[in-house]
């Protein structure tokens, strides 16, 4: 129920609910030159952790009070990209049919929300394709870099992984 200010208090188990709840996009690959469409969700925090550390004791990232990080960059660039498209690329029971709706029904808006329940994890679909998770993940090694960099980007701004200072380098490189 709203207060008076609009803002809806959320119980302990309401808010323990959320933990079901996934924000997911849909990205038309046709904006990288490629044909298709995929959709991406948000990463939790231990999924957040684990795309961002390289594997090795090199490739921690340490991080201290102030907020700030530092990590090993040439692991994270190695192996950052598939564990994205691992962790965040999924579709539904029924190839993305109820995606499609959902997305139709939410109109205008960005992102969509679905119970994780409804949402089928790719890798899944990949580890039986490919035989195992090895193989998997040394496949997806081999995804054209325009899509992984697509992936990376909007994962990392539906997570909420990405400072305001991040955003501003952004925009200057970009101009």
């Amino acid at each position: 129920m709203a207060s008076e200010n609009g803002h809806v208090s959320l119980s302990a188990v309401d808010f323990l609910g959320l933990i079901k709840q996934r924000k997911v996009v849909r990205l038309d690959l046709s904006t990288v030159g490629y044909t298709g469409v995929i959709y991406v969700r948000d990463l939790t925090a231990a999924e957040q952790a684990h795309v961002s550390s390289g594997s090795g004791k090199g490739g921690k990232a340490r991080f201290y009070s102030d907020k700030s990080y530092e990590m090993d960059l040439a692991a994270l660039s190695e192996a950052a990209g598939p564990r994205f498209l691992e962790k965040a690329m999924v579709t539904d029971a029924d190839d993305g049919a109820l995606l499609e709706r959902a997305f139709a029904a939410a109109g205008d808006s960005p992102y969509i929300t679905m119970s994780e329940a409804e949402l089928v994890q790719m890798a899944d679909v990949w580890v039986r394709e490919f035989g195992n998770r090895d193989r998997m993940q040394k496949a997806l090694t081999a995804t054209p870099n325009a899509i992984t960099n697509l992936v990376v980007k909007t994962v990392r701004e539906l997570s909420g992984m990405i400072e305001e200072g991040d955003r501003v380098e952004e925009k200057k490189e970009n101009s």
